[in-house]
């Protein structure tokens, strides 16, 4: 059990890991908001939804590359213990939980479509890590 919930938390972490890079990377491109601006709910999401489509591609991508991170970790960590894919969807369903909070809670503002595109990434390329991991 305690490997279960190990190869999970690791799994978060390293998803989480790289969908920062990628997005500390995105900071070249796009400028974050100004500490004014993410204190102001309205401005933040004025400035959410002036943001250029290739900054949004780019999160898209780090969301992508940490939810196959994720699934990867979680089926080689833990591939004794449980060989089936509840681990991975957990890992998948905590992701998917995140980027709602992120969406609608904490970042405002963000276009449909990659709202959309992203809920439908972190599931799917979870599995799709932990089938890689298996291969």
């Amino acid at each position: 059990m305690g490997r279960k919930i190990l190869a999970v938390v690791v799994s978060l972490i390293g998803a989480g890991a790289v969908v920062m890079i990628v997005e500390m990377l995105n900071s070249f491109i796009t400028m974050p908001p100004p500490a004014e601006v993410m204190n102001d709910r309205a401005r933040l999401s004025e400035f959410m939804s002036s943001l250029p489509t290739l900054a949004y591609i780019i999160v898209l991508i780090g969301y992508f590359l940490g939810s196959l991170t994720g699934g990867f970790l979680v089926r080689n960590m833990s591939r004794r213990e449980s060989p089936g894919v509840s681990l991975a969807l957990l890992v998948g369903g905590i992701l998917m939980i995140g980027g709602i909070l992120n969406f609608f809670v904490m970042l405002p503002g963000q276009p449909f479509w990659f709202v959309g595109l992203s809920l439908l990434t972190f599931i799917p390329v979870t599995l799709l890590g932990f089938k890689l991991a298996g291969s």
